[in-house]
């Protein structure tokens, strides 16, 4: 469990937060939850009209990359477009040169280092740079889904490991099923679509020799106060190589229970399944949120707590993560009042702030990351439908919950707010469109640019103080 530290005002709350009154949003229990109309699929990522021009060292490595991409047919995550026109695609809308990047790297050249130096356990090159790819010209193909472990790579899986090692104790633990890593591929999909040259560079680094990344983070992206934010690093267990009262230098590294799963995927994926992609920057992202305690195998987390659950990264965590990711300062609202017997039984702001927040958000450019939840009450906008409130006589007892990225919105004839979002672990790649009305009494928390919130910011989180308290 997360110590308990005194940080600023709202950041020490939020920590103290973290206890059984704490939703955990990573457990959608049915994904039959849906039950919204999809919109079409799109055959790519909008193009720009920028006019890029390739020279000198750029030119060199877009050369080789396309020699490397010569002949390769598309992969099904591709929607028929061959590599070769995916890598065009990204120059002609920006995307490949494009320095959204912590050490100011371009998309083109993380691509280029990916083929051009060797992989961590011979991880195959030609499914590292395809799977990017497919990710960075269609998003919405991110999945949580995990693929299967053919029995004879578990058993060499198993031969590599200790005796007493949690998966040798339970080897069916490999098989997961139902994952939890929706926050992490929700912070994925931020980072394919806006983050285009750093998602190609965890890709290419933690598949390197080194199988590492550092973040070149700016204190002021996680607070105010220099020595607070420090502390925020120190209190998620972060591996901090260097700092100072402007910066931190922070290393991201994986296990070999992640690289079993990349390897896996890199010779025995199927469509719908995470591409080799997907397995590295979520693995990466749930080990650096749960200060290093997850198991890529099994999906689950070694918690020192029984109030952290062992799948999934609980709200306070994805915010550090996408804090670090983004290296600007994010601000999780929560929303809900949840009482000590984990019933929905109140609401800390109006519908209205909510979508105010939300759409703002969009129009500043950025993507909504929300945490949304299913009751078991008759209300109808909470329940969920699959749900016989016969059962019990308990309204508005929290099922499970989901994390999803909201893209973009449009009004709908009568003037209503519709979101455009996706969904990791609906077991399709098509957007899907939710109504304000369906969505916003849901959403239990969400994260947003801390500009973006600042008004509300203290009233809300007043609100849920003054809840928490009477709770005690």
């Amino acid at each position: 469990m997360i110590q308990n530290v005194r940080l600023n005002q709202l950041y020490s709350q939020k920590l103290n937060s973290i206890s059984k009154n704490e939703v955990n949003v990573s457990d959608k229990n049915n994904t039959s939850f849906k039950g919204v109309a999809t919109l079409p699929i799109f055959a790519q990522m909008p193009i720009t009209s920028i006019s890029t021009t390739l020279v000198g060292a750029d030119y060199e490595k877009y050369l080789a990359i396309s020699n490397f991409l010569k002949n390769v047919k598309p992969s099904p995550n591709s929607l028929n477009t061959p590599p070769n026109k995916q890598l065009e695609i990204l120059l002609k809308n920006g995307k490949l040169l494009s320095k959204s990047s912590h050490d100011n790297s371009t998309t083109l050249d993380n691509l280029y280092n990916m083929i051009s130096s060797d992989r961590a356990y011979n991880l195959d090159k030609l499914a590292l740079i395809t799977s990017t790819l497919d990710l960075l010209c269609n998003p919405r193909f991110i999945t949580q889904k995990f693929g299967d472990i053919p029995l004879n790579v578990q058993q060499e899986i198993l031969k590599k490991l200790p005796n007493d090692d949690v998966v040798v104790q339970n080897p069916s633990s490999m098989n997961v099923d139902s994952s939890g890593t929706c926050a992490a591929a929700s912070v994925e999909v931020n980072m394919a679509s806006q983050y285009p040259a750093e998602f190609a560079r965890w890709v290419s680094e933690l598949s390197s020799v080194k199988k590492s990344l550092n973040l070149n983070v700016k204190l002021s992206s996680l607070c105010k106060n220099p020595l607070e934010a420090l502390q925020i690093i120190n209190l998620f267990g972060a591996n901090k190589v260097s700092s100072d009262f402007k910066k931190a230098d922070i290393k991201v590294e994986l296990d070999g229970y992640a690289y079993a799963r990349a390897f896996t995927q890199t010779k025995y994926w199927n469509y719908g399944e995470r591409n080799v992609a997907d397995v590295l920057i979520q693995s990466a992202i749930m080990k650096l949120g749960s200060q290093g305690a997850y198991n890529a195998l099994t999906d689950e987390r070694v918690a020192d707590s029984e109030d952290i659950a062992p799948q999934g990264l609980i709200e306070l965590e994805k915010t550090f993560v996408e804090s670090l990711i983004k290296n600007k300062e994010i601000t999780s609202l929560s929303y809900m009042q949840i009482d000590k017997d984990n019933n929905l039984v109140g609401y800390n702001c109006d519908f209205n702030k909510i979508l105010k927040h939300i759409t703002q958000t969009i129009d500043a450019g950025d993507n909504v990351i929300l945490g949304y939840v299913f009751t078991n009450g008759n209300s109808g906008l909470t329940s969920s439908p699959l749900y016989d409130s016969k059962k019990d006589g308990s309204p508005n007892h929290i099922l499970g919950g989901h994390e999803i990225t909201v893209v973009d919105y449009y009004k709908d004839e009568n003037g209503k707010i519709v979101f455009i979002c996706i969904d990791t672990d609906d077991s399709s790649p098509e957007l899907v469109q939710y109504s304000q009305d369906w969505l916003l009494p849901k959403i239990h928390h969400a994260g947003y640019p801390a500009h973006i919130v600042e008004a509300d910011e203290k009233e809300i989180m007043k609100k849920a103080v003054q809840f928490a308290n009477s709770q005690d």
